[in-house]
């Protein structure tokens, strides 16, 4: 049985995305992400290579591969936070190196491991945030704060200081804060992760609704059902490099048939070592 509140929830999802972003008639006719010959190096090691892909108005992009592939350095050089060794990097048309101030503005991010500031108040976070994208005070920024908190169950605790939130709660309200000036690009870096099934499928529906209204989303997860079933189109890296790109039945067009995103991961990125985990078993039995 479905909770009653959970279906207002849900009904109350689109009209906070409602006017957050674009119509159909104002959408930028180039590409929200643009990675062309993405590549930065460590020393001698290559985290990503020449990593070329393109995220287009109102699509959720699932950046997927193993622990180490290169994900997070992929995202770090979109957000600005990690200069590139070769390669370009576009945010609605904005150079991430050269016009670094104009791409940030009209991106939200939430980072794989939020760091947020311990003895403020989760509402306070918020609104420190909002102040510095420079979101007119008044009744109209605290009622959408507002409501995206009831929505994701942290009201209550958004007048607690933030050190005594859960992983969950603190990604949550990482989230509100990235939505805080209405971003045009969201980067979510493995968002799921430490969310109660309740939140996970009220950030499914809220994710759906700001798409819906021209909203660009670049994801990475480990969680491939959630890809499966939320994102336009898939990326998957492994060892810095894209193996495969595109919608679920490409996908599985390039993976001989395999159904589920899971095989058709596994595939693509060499799947488990079947023999050795055979071997093992047979050890410990």
């Amino acid at each position: 049985m479905v909770h009653t509140s959970l279906l207002l929830s849900f009904g109350q999802v689109r009209a906070v995305a409602n006017g957050y972003i674009f119509s159909r008639a104002e959408r930028p006719r180039v590409p929200m992400i643009l990675s062309e010959a993405l590549t930065r190096r460590f020393s001698d090691f290559t985290a990503v290579d020449h990593l070329t892909f393109k995220v287009d108005p109102g699509m959720i992009y699932g950046l997927l591969g193993p622990n180490g592939s290169g994900k997070s350095t992929t995202m770090r050089m979109l957000l600005g936070l990690l200069r590139p060794s070769e390669g370009t990097a576009k945010i609605m048309g904005y150079d991430i190196v050269t016009q670094t101030v104009e791409a940030k503005r009209v991106m939200g991010y939430v980072p794989e491991e939020p760091i947020l500031p311990e003895r403020l108040t989760g509402y306070e976070y918020i609104n420190y945030v909002a102040d510095i994208w420079q979101v007119e005070r008044g009744p109209k920024r605290e009622e959408e704060i507002d409501e995206l908190l009831t929505l994701l169950d942290i009201k209550d605790a958004s007048d607690d200081l933030i050190e005594t939130y859960s992983k969950g709660m603190a990604r949550k309200t990482c989230l509100v804060a990235a939505l805080v000036h209405r971003p045009k690009v969201l980067v979510l870096d493995e968002m799921q992760a430490g969310i109660d099934p309740r939140g996970a499928a009220t950030i499914k529906e809220i994710l759906n609704g700001l798409r819906d209204r021209g909203a660009t989303i670049l994801m990475s997860t480990h969680i491939l059902a959630i890809a499966e079933h939320l994102c336009d189109k898939i990326g998957i890296i492994d060892s810095g490099k894209m193996v495969a790109e595109g919608t679920m039945d490409q996908l599985r067009a390039k993976a001989k048939g395999e159904t589920s995103l899971e095989q058709i991961f596994l595939q693509l990125t060499g799947g488990p070592d079947m023999q050795r985990i055979a071997d093992y078993l047979g050890d410990v039995s």
